[in-house]
């Protein structure tokens, strides 16, 4: 992990992938109740939110499989739709009274990337009946070139990277994923840019602990979003990063 950007100078602008909850949006007991509610009323576990927490981050099929296997119990593939729309509508039903909570910064350094030209995206586990009601309800949807959320049929985060960087491309982006940028509170953030060749930054506003953060190697780790937008500031406008070390 490195401790500050490095100075090199690129004439690619970046594409910016953000994840949702814990790095753009505070995380919500709320969601984290519809998790609860769906694992009982689905699968008739009745699990503390511990059991679940360490598991988000990955894709909701993903979530479903790791979390009753640790219950030791096979996962019944055909009750994963019946789970997700048991889980939509818990959470669409809190969104109705009460809006996400914007992290501080969030606004301030998408408006900052977007007016020295990066191209600004949300790659996210959320479904877009769960994604889109929180990008609207703290205002960040209209400053999005990219969004990209997650359906079923999406096997694992990376599938969302690269689906994320062919819309980009598709909007008038030439780089790559070593022009890519993943910033994220979960170690499946940095998993998927490391296993992608994206530049992995993690902010510690989500629910992992800063040290398991630390270990997964990230190449920036910041407290957060404000930090990261100093960092900018003060390193320049052009960088891009160094050789990542095995």
């Amino acid at each position: 992990m490195r401790s500050s950007m490095p100075d090199a100078v690129s004439g690619t602008a970046r594409l910016w992938l953000f994840d949702i909850d814990g790095t753009l949006v505070a995380p919500s007991e709320d969601q984290l109740d519809a998790w609860v509610a769906t694992f009982r009323e689905v699968f008739g576990l009745e699990l503390a939110p511990a059991a679940i927490i360490a598991h988000l981050g990955q894709t909701f099929a993903e979530i479903v499989g790791a979390v009753i296997g640790a219950e030791g119990q096979p996962v019944p593939s055909p009750r994963i739709p019946e789970a997700l729309a048991a889980y939509t509508r818990h959470v669409r039903k809190a969104l109705a009274v009460r809006t996400g909570q914007l992290l501080p910064g969030a606004r301030e350094l998408l408006r900052f990337l977007r007016a020295r030209g990066e191209m600004v995206g949300v790659v996210t586990g959320n479904f877009a009946e769960e994604g889109e009601p929180k990008l609207k309800g703290v205002g960040l949807r209209d400053l999005l070139d990219v969004v990209v959320y997650a359906n079923l049929a999406t096997p694992a985060r990376d599938a969302l990277l690269r689906r994320a960087l062919a819309v980009a491309r598709a909007r008038g982006f030439r780089g790559d994923f070593a022009d890519t940028v993943v910033v994220g509170d979960s170690l499946y953030d940095i998993a998927s840019a490391r296993r992608t060749g994206a530049l992995a930054i993690a902010v510690c506003t989500g629910l992992t602990p800063p040290d398991l953060l630390v270990a997964a190697r990230p190449d920036h780790l910041v407290p957060d979003l404000p930090s990261l937008l100093v960092t900018l500031r003060q390193d320049g406008v052009r960088w891009v990063p160094s050789a990542r070390p095995d």
